[in-house]
């Protein structure tokens, strides 16, 4: 066996180090080009990206959020850099970012908050028509017309809670009340919020087991919450005029009441001649004809809700107003009503 040189020897392990030493500078120049690229990518930012960072996300949520939608190349990397930095805890609301941003520049945009959004409100009182609703609220939103309402309510767009097959009809089934809205608004988001609130209102109540505590649709007995609302003055009468509204209905006695006239003929200043009262050409018209009317007649408010799902106990079968002219009194025989009915026009407030 022929001994090889030491310097050969030398040479070799000199060679050796040099190649590991080569592949190591690569392994490790590619390595930290590559960490580099997860922190700050190549190229510049590019078009903008909406993100909507929701109340409790945590810095790795956000870093999940921001590499789903191109932002950053890495929510890993996104979340120990954050840390290293010792930023997080950032603001719920909407941000706008850039595709291909580096950690830096996103964390920069999380820092300076979210968008100050623009807020407006807009009311709808309780017991109005759909009628007078729609341009009441074009009336208070710039950019919202009646026709803008009247064509989502007619494109199928929202599906009212309740309604039965075959009903087209929206009276009744859009909550009243304050909303808040952003200032570009469109129509069919106005009118979301209401069919929204109004299921919302109707689940908690318990509108869902209508049928079997009463016997009757849920619908149904929105149509009930509707002529309470008509008909009510004050809260503390309000389980009772739907109790009123059951008894006669379970006694098959017509209703008569009045506003269903007035919704009839969409006019709230109708004279009502003993001819229309004793018409049944209508069938809202409630003094010759037994069960409820086809729709609701206005926007019941939740007390009336709530009063029609639980009405008071008791006999009565009449209700008549006051002399103070709010709350009622009620009765249980044709006797008892025709003594009220007498106070009530000797005090002014009931025609005879």
């Amino acid at each position: 066996m022929t001994a090889r040189p030491v310097g050969f020897r030398v040479l070799r392990a000199v060679a050796a180090v040099v190649i590991l030493a080569v592949i190591g500078y690569v392994v490790y120049t590619t390595g930290r080009d590559w960490f580099a690229g997860q922190i700050d990518p190549e190229g510049e930012p590019g078009a903008p990206v909406t993100v909507i960072v929701q109340s409790g996300a945590t810095t790795a949520d956000i870093g999940s959020i921001l590499s789903e939608k191109g932002v950053i190349p890495n929510s890993t990397f996104f979340r120990y850099y954050a840390q290293w930095k010792d930023q997080g805890n950032f603001q719920a609301g909407e941000y706008t970012f850039a595709e291909n941003m580096s950690a830096d520049e996103a964390i920069e945009v999380l820092l300076a908050g979210p968008r100050q959004i623009e807020y407006g409100e807009f009311v709808v009182p309780e017991g109005l028509w759909i009628s007078e609703m729609l341009p009441r609220i074009a009336q208070q939103i710039e950019g919202v017309t009646v026709e803008d309402l009247e064509a989502v309510l007619a494109s199928g767009q929202l599906t009212p809670r309740y309604r039965p097959p075959g009903q087209t009809s929206w009276e009744g089934l859009l909550f009243p009340a304050k909303y808040f809205i952003e200032d570009d608004v469109t129509a069919l988001e106005v009118l979301a919020k209401m069919n929204d609130e109004f299921a919302r209102v109707t689940g908690e109540l318990g509108y869902g087991g209508a049928e079997r505590k009463h016997n009757m649709s849920a619908y149904e007995v929105i149509i009930i919450a509707s002529l309470v609302e008509a008909e009510a003055k004050v809260d503390e009468d309000r389980p009772k005029i739907a109790r009123v509204i059951y008894n006669r209905l379970r006694d098959n006695h017509w209703l008569g009441i009045d506003a269903t006239y007035l919704y009839a003929l969409q006019d709230r200043q109708a004279q009502l001649t003993t001819e229309l009262l004793n018409s049944t050409e209508n069938p809202y018209y409630s003094r010759r004809q037994t069960g409820l009317p086809p729709t609701p007649i206005a926007m019941p408010s939740k007390a009336s809700l709530e009063a029609a799902m639980n009405p008071a106990e008791g006999d009565w079968l009449f209700y008549v107003l006051s002399p103070d002219g709010r709350t009622h009194n009620f009765a249980t025989t044709d006797e008892e009503f025709l003594e009220f009915k007498r106070i009530a026009e000797e005090a002014g407030v009931l025609d005879g």
